[in-house]
């Protein structure tokens, strides 16, 4: 079986390693609410988001739950704790339905060593991911949530190559961005009434993506910008390089 694939990470596999390892992917529906990995357990699978988004929560000793990052189809979930400890320390759901690739870790560990693509890839992921936690630190602080708001649903927008339609519910929203869900339930009444958006139950239109662009942090652009930078780069990796 060839498998062609959408996602970042997978698009740059070479041809014969592709090739080599089609028949160890299984094509799957994510659905809204899927447990992909519970923290605390050894990682089983590896995912690649074709479009969608897998949401990582993490948790409190009290219970509580904040996100602590989106994967669509610009990463991967479990490429770090697959190669790593095995264990992953937070728990993932699908936040936004779609399709995507998965592959278990055992068998992406030897994917990994076979491929200078792969390698290089998940050391960009990296970067990447360490780019944006960094860059969120700051928008947090210093930003207001109607700000952070706008933000997060044009990168839940570009992420998961949906559309403008989004099933999220206030609750979600509200662990996305580490507030109260009446904080998230007044935001949007007002982005509503300002024509920028339409929510009904379980979910959120976005009317106009460009006065949206206007009223959002530029937290988005610098993160995209970074990416890119950092994909475009010739520089290999330091394992990358030796192996």
């Amino acid at each position: 079986m060839e498998f062609r694939s959408q996602n970042l990470l997978l698009q740059r596999l070479e041809a014969e390693t592709r090739a080599a390892f089609a028949n160890r992917f299984q094509l799957v529906d994510m659905e809204r609410g899927q447990l992909v990995q519970e923290a605390g357990l050894e990682v089983e699978w590896v995912w690649f988001p074709e479009n969608g988004l897998i949401s990582i929560a993490c948790e409190t000793v009290g219970g509580e739950s904040v996100s602590g990052g989106l994967v669509g189809w610009t990463g991967a979930y479990g490429v770090f704790e697959a190669c790593g400890s095995r264990m992953s320390y937070a728990t993932a759901t699908v936040q936004i339905p779609g399709d995507g690739w998965r592959i278990r870790a055992a068998h992406f560990r030897e994917l990994y060593e076979a491929s200078p693509a792969m390698r290089t890839a998940v050391h960009k992921h990296v970067e990447a991911t360490l780019v944006e936690a960094r860059q969120f630190v700051a928008c947090n602080a210093i930003h207001s949530v109607e700000n952070r708001l706008g933000r997060a649903l044009l990168d839940m927008m570009a992420r998961s190559r949906v559309g403008n339609v989004l099933p999220l519910t206030q609750e979600a929203l509200a662990q996305l961005l580490g507030v109260q869900r009446t904080t998230v339930a007044v935001t949007t009444s007002a982005l509503q009434k300002q024509g920028l958006l339409r929510t009904g139950r379980g979910v959120v239109e976005v009317l106009s993506t460009s006065r949206l662009e206007r009223i959002a942090c530029s937290c988005l652009g610098t993160i995209e910008f970074a990416r890119d930078e950092i994909y475009r780069s010739e520089a290999e990796p330091c394992e990358a390089a030796s192996g």
